[in-house]
């Protein structure tokens, strides 16, 4: 009898190995490789201002803003510096900064207060965020965590999840994340990509994504792309926050 308990406590273990053996660190727990350090707006005159940014990223990292001038310097190491001009009527003032290498991109959009400040602390900063893939089925199993050491209050603005964009035979493209609980709208598209959280009044909460890829080969579904997103808002257009939104996305596929 001990001998047969013996065999099924191996056979035990090698199927909990089988399956752990599935599962891939697709990001280890670690702060974005893109890290904005200092955001200064300077007014010229009436109708223009300088935005200064000072930020941390590989050698790969690309800067785009849609303004009307954009410099850059390298700095030591990592660090670089982007001056930009921005006329203070155009809306589409968007910073985007990305890098190929690390699949992350960085975005952030200034507000409309053009007196001189300069902001030095971004909440981003301090997420520490790693995903997990888990390939044990078709359906492909996403896991992400995201720890961060600044205070609850802090945090009440950033929110946390899983993005992707499908396209359709008919060339129609359609963004999914967390489904709210009263969207109707495309919910079809749900048979594709599932997303789901648990936790999330904890210290650590978990999110879920499920790409199903039988009924994605099946239905000719193209997923253009899928990432995880942290977002950070701020509805004080005018105000001390010196943008209104930034935001960090890492792309899986």
């Amino acid at each position: 009898m001990a001998l047969k308990w013996f065999y099924v406590a191996i056979v035990a273990v090698v199927m909990l190995s089988a399956n752990y053996s599935c599962i891939e660190i697709v990001r280890k727990r670690q702060q974005p490789s893109i890290q904005t350090l200092a955001l200064t707006v300077k007014p010229l005159n009436e109708s223009f201002s300088a935005y200064v940014l000072v930020f941390l990223g590989p050698s790969d990292t690309e800067v785009e803003f849609n303004g009307d001038t954009l410099e850059v310097t390298k700095e030591d190491g990592d660090k670089f510096e982007a001056l930009m001009v921005n006329n203070n009527d155009n809306m589409d003032r968007m910073i985007t900064l990305k890098s190929k290498s690390k699949g992350e991109t960085s975005t952030m959009y200034p507000n409309f207060n053009y007196n001189l400040f300069t902001k030095t602390s971004f909440i981003e900063n301090t997420c520490y965020v790693q995903i997990e893939k888990d390939a044990m089925t078709e359906l492909i199993k996403y896991r992400a965590t995201v720890l961060s050491f600044a205070d609850k209050e802090d945090l009440e603005n950033v929110s946390k999840y899983f993005i992707a964009y499908l396209r359709d035979k008919s060339g129609a493209l359609v963004q999914r994340t967390t489904r709210h609980p009263n969207e109707t709208e495309n919910l079809s598209y749900y048979k594709y990509v599932h997303f789901h959280y648990s936790g999330i009044k904890t210290d650590r909460p978990e999110y879920f994504a499920i790409l199903n890829y039988p009924a994605i080969e099946a239905d000719g579904i193209t997923v253009e792309s899928f990432g995880f997103v942290v977002n950070v808002s701020s509805y004080d257009y005018y105000g001390n926050d010196i943008t209104i939104n930034r935001s960090w996305y890492y792309q899986i596929v």
